[in-house]
Parts: structure tokens; C-alpha cells; sequence
């Protein structure tokens, strides 16, 4: 068959997709900006070559690379194109995959309140982008989710005769076998994520790294993640005023390139997600963690087999319960670490079940779960 997969940032989410439909008989042809596809070479290592590649570059307008991707599609004669990130000009968007038809479309909604409830409001941009959002739910006919517990959020929102597919943002490769070691004291823990303090509770990390410093647990944290431009300023500003003397590591920069992000992941006993449920990401439209939009630092736990400690109201799929641990308070997660750390046959119980609920994201289990796309 052949694919078309396109990705404007969210890399990460975008190289699962690339693994799944890369049977051995498929040809696939990724759409991608340039910053994306830099990553994308770290990623797919030697494999990048294997794949068709259509990049645009920074001078290059957005509107002139959809014209692009359109022309790309009609030569290959695509016949499945897979939307994996829009952000803008919806518009263009819906116009292309309107004369794209019959290719089959497949578009995941990263932000589902972001395509049903619209504020109104004198602007002329936001008019427009309502107006190309509400056109591209009706000339989809396929959607994509990335967690399980958006699936049915999601086809409530939809008529009866739209599709809804779950194929998560991470697949499980078993990277290393750092997870089978026993006995080994809990020293490294990640949060993983752009420093955007819409996303995360950065206040409430600062606060931990205090707490266990006064518990004498020594344990040291890394926020993963680069810089965001604008949420992310003050974060830094509250992290340059601190002393934690190595107890918290943090990058400046506004990318983390990706073998770094995994050698850090590689080298975390946990995974902290300090997630703030209920936020405003884009457009002011109130979003749901869980819910209408998933955290995508569950599929690093996920990628790299690791358990995790994350808020009681975040929704998370089945597969992963058993390897989350739940706090309601910074003092709560001091009590997990401790007790963890007092408790080497519990902490080594906690990494066997993040392994098995990591294998339940294997390409084979993933793709036995899409049958429908993956065959």
C-alpha cells in the first residue's frame, strides 16, 4: 500500500505510526517540517533512507507545502493519507483532503474540545479557524485518539458513521534491560514534558525537591523537556532564583534533542507527571487531561518501560494502572518514596509491572488492536 504520514511537531508521536505501517510492504512517504524531521533522523537512525521524504523548509510558507503535499499525493497515488498533526490553517487543510478524495484520510485530534466548542469572538483569525475546524470534522471520515480513555469522549462528539481509532503516541521496543536489575536505591527521577507551566504543576516539583531535602531522601530530579518561549518564562525565572545544589537539573534551550531525552529516560527510576488536569491550552477552549486530550508523557513511561507517579484525577489507559502510583499532595509523594525506597521487593514488583504494561504497546499488540489500519 501506499502512505502518506504527516507531522508538523509532535515527532515523537508521529515516528509509532511510521513503525506500524512499516511492514515490509508498505511505501511510505512522510510530510514533515524541517525541524521535525531532524529529530526524525535521530530517531529512525539508519532507517531514515528507507522512506520517502517531502520536507519543507523555514522559507517556505505553510499554505505552498499543503499545495505541496496535495501535488505529492495525486503523483504517488497515495491511498491512505495519515493526518497525524494540524494546527493551523484548517482551511487549506480541509480543501486539500476534500480533493484528495478517495484516499482514504485518517486525522488525529490531539485536543478534541478544541474541534466542538468554540468561543465566539470579533476576530477575524478565530472566525476563520472555527469555520476550517468545523470542515474538517465533516469531511473526515476517520479519526484518530491516542490514549483509550479519550475513544469514547470522542465518538459521543461524532456522528454514528465516523470511525474512531486509538493508536497510542509510543510503542515499546525494549530499549534496555534497566528495568530487570533488583535491588537498586531509586536516585533519578524525571519529568519529562516542555517547560510550559499551562501543563504542568512546576510549583508544586519546587516544592518536592524541598520536601525531600528535609526528608534527607536523596534523590534528584530532571525536568526533560526544552524551554517554552512564553509559558515556560517563569519557570525559569523561579529555577534561577533556587539553590538546589544538583538536587534539580534543567535545560534552557528551547529543544532537547532526542538521544538526550532517552539517555535521560533510559537512566530515570520513575517518572513524575505532575499534570494539571483541567487547562487551557489552545484557543482558550478548556481541555481535560484523560479525557479530551492526553498527556504525552505517558507514552515516555511507556517507550521506556518506566513506573510513574501522577495525580488521582488523571485518567490513564488500563494497561497502565498497575505501574502508577497516585498522589493528591507534594507530601503524599514523599511518603511513595519513601516507602518505596524502605521496600526493595515493592520497588522491583513496581518496574516488573511498568515492563508489563509496556508490553501491551508492542508494534504486533498495537497493530492486533487495528486490525482495520494495520492489517
Amino acid at each position: 500500500m501506499r502512505i502518506g504520514i504527516f507531522e508538523t511537531t509532535h515527532f515523537e508521536g508521529a515516528y509509532p505510526v511510521i513503525r506500524l505501517f512499516d511492514n515490509g510492504n508498505n511505501e511510505i512517504t512522510i510530510f514533515t517540517y524541517e525541524e521535525s524531521y531532524r529529530q526524525f533522523q535521530f530517531l529512525l537512525k539508519d532507517d531514515v533512507t528507507r522512506f520517502t521524504w517531502i520536507v519543507k523548509p523555514k522559507n517556505e510558507s505553510k499554505y505552498s507545502f499543503i499545495k505541496r503535499i496535495y501535488s505529492e499525493a495525486k503523483k504517488q497515488r497515495l491511498e491512505l493519507l495519515y493526518l497525524n498533526t494540524i494546527t493551523d490553517n484548517y482551511i487549506f487543510y480541509s480543501w486539500m483532503i476534500t480533493r484528495l478524495k478517495p484516499i482514504r484520510m485518517i486525522m488525529t485530534l490531539h485536543s478534541i474540545n478544541n474541534y466542538f466548542s468554540h468561543k465566539h469572538a470579533f476576530n477575524l483569525r478565530r472566525m476563520v479557524r472555527t469555520i476550517g475546524k468545523k470542515r474538517l470534522i465533516r469531511v473526515v471520515d476517520e479519526f484518530n485518539v491516542v490514549a483509550l480513555t479519550m475513544v469514547e469522549y470522542l465518538k459521543s462528539r461524532l456522528p454514528a458513521s465516523k470511525k474512531v481509532h486509538c493508536v497510542p503516541g509510543a510503542v515499546y521496543e525494549k530499549r534496555l534491560d534497566i528495568n530487570e536489575r533488583t535491588g537498586v536505591e531509586i536516585i533519578t527521577m524525571v519529568v519529562p514534558g516542555i517547560i510550559d507551566e499551562r501543563r504542568r504543576d512546576y510549583g508544586l516539583v519546587l516544592q518536592l525537591v524541598e520536601k525531600l531535602h528535609e526528608a534527607g531522601l536523596k534523590i534528584r530530579i530532571t525536568l526533560l523537556g526544552g524551554m517554552h518561549p512564553l509559558f515556560g518564562k517563569s519557570v525559569l525565572e523561579k529555577l534561577e532564583k533556587s539553590n538546589f545544589k544538583g538536587e534539580l537539573r534543567y535545560y534552557t534551550e528551547a529543544v532537547v534533542d532526542q538521544p538526550e531525552f532517552d539517555r535521560v529516560m533510559d537512566e530515570a527510576d520513575l517518572v513524575l507527571l505532575p499534570s494539571t488536569i483541567n487547562n487551557t491550552v489552545l484557543h482558550d477552549i478548556e481541555e481535560v487531561y484523560g479525557l479530551s486530550m492526553s498527556s504525552g508523557n505517558l507514552f515516555d513511561t511507556i517507550k521506556h518501560a518506566k513506573p510513574f507517579i501522577a495525580p488521582l484525577g488523571l485518567r490513564v489507559d488500563p494497561f497502565l494502572e498497575g505501574s502508577c502510583l497516585r498522589y493528591e499532595s507534594v507530601e503524599e509523594i514523599v511518603e511513595i518514596l519513601s516507602a518505596l525506597q524502605q521496600s526493595p521487593e515493592v520497588w522491583d514488583s513496581l518496574k516488573s509491572k511498568a515492563t508489563s504494561a509496556s508490553a501491551h504497546y508492542t508494534i504486533q499488540a498495537v497493530r492486533n488492536r487495528n486490525k482495520d489500519l494495520f492489517g
